[in-house]
């Protein structure tokens, strides 16, 4: 059976707004990536599902029956990574302001007032990590994965974790392409908790609930004494770096060639389960143990 995103969805709960769906309850506002058909994909821009989804998080922060917001996915995963529409640019100017882009809706969701909870029901890779290393907290279901999958063919990865992770753990993410479960990214303090599928939803909002019973402003406060403390440590800066220097290995990463020497992009375009096999192949078994599972 499928995963639902939060608690069951009630018919008439949830508003379709663009590609996300729209809810609160007890204070608390759940916005759903619905494009469970892609593996919750991120594109960006105008109409994307990135910009869907940070539109209608900002509207949750203007509304006063709202205390705290939950982001969550439909299906199996949360986000998969970047989606991308036609041709991608060659020109590292172009690329820079692709990310840029991408980096404006990230930093929307910092400027608010209002705590967000990424409420992680599946995988989430690339760019849906990179998105959620901008929410306040993240909860994930114990069937969790995280990971820049996307580096194994030298895509552009990382760019605020060390702040989060530490940078022994952000190299090691960001270089290798290591795929860790939820309960490693709890312990190098990515995730916040992890629960079990039965109770996961549950947990997400009784946090959600406890944090909306709080007095606004009192919350926005830490939030924001919180938030200062990155910024004086050079959160901006270091995201406006990674956004140059991402540009340039992007621009270059369309020649990146695979171990028998053809070039991932002509083997992606021609078969995405070779490309899938071809990019992972050096990387099986995963590096970090894992615990083994009944069945």
């Amino acid at each position: 059976m499928e995963d639902r995103a939060m608690d069951a969805h009630e018919p008439g709960n949830d508003e379709a707004v663009g590609q996300v769906l729209y809810r609160k309850k007890d204070g608390v506002c759940t916005i759903t990536l619905n494009c469970p058909e892609r593996l919750n994909a991120i594109d960006h821009g105008p109409g994307s599902l990135h910009r869907d989804m940070t539109d209608a998080v900002a509207r949750a922060n203007r509304e006063d029956d709202v205390g705290c917001i939950v982001v969550t996915a439909e299906g199996r995963a949360f986000s998969s990574g970047g989606f991308v529409r036609g041709e991608m640019p060659d020109d590292p100017m172009q690329w820079y302001e692709f990310l840029r882009v991408q980096d404006e809706d990230n930093e929307r969701l910092r400027e608010m007032d209002k705590p967000v909870i990424g409420a992680i029901n599946g995988l989430c890779y690339g760019a849906g990590l990179i998105m959620v290393c901008n929410f306040d907290f993240l909860i994930a279901v114990d069937t969790a994965e995280f990971g820049f999958i996307e580096m194994r063919y030298g895509d552009p990865a990382a760019e605020a974790l060390a702040y989060l992770v530490g940078p022994q753990w952000a190299k090691f993410l960001a270089i290798t392409g290591e795929l860790i479960t939820a309960q490693k990214a709890k312990e190098i303090g990515l995730v916040l908790e992890v629960f079990p599928e039965a109770t996961f939803r549950d947990k997400v909002q009784d946090l959600g609930r406890r944090i909306a019973s709080i007095p606004t402003n009192a919350v926005v406060m830490q939030r924001r004494l919180v938030n200062c403390a990155m910024e004086n440590m050079g959160w901006r800066n270091q995201k406006n770096t990674a956004n140059a220097l991402n540009a340039l290995l992007a621009t270059q990463a369309k020649e990146h060639k695979a171990p028998d020497g053809r070039r991932y992009l002509d083997i992606r375009n021609d078969s995405w389960a070779e490309f899938k096999k071809v990019r992972d192949a050096p990387f099986r078994p995963p590096w970090l143990e894992r615990p083994e599972t009944d069945g």
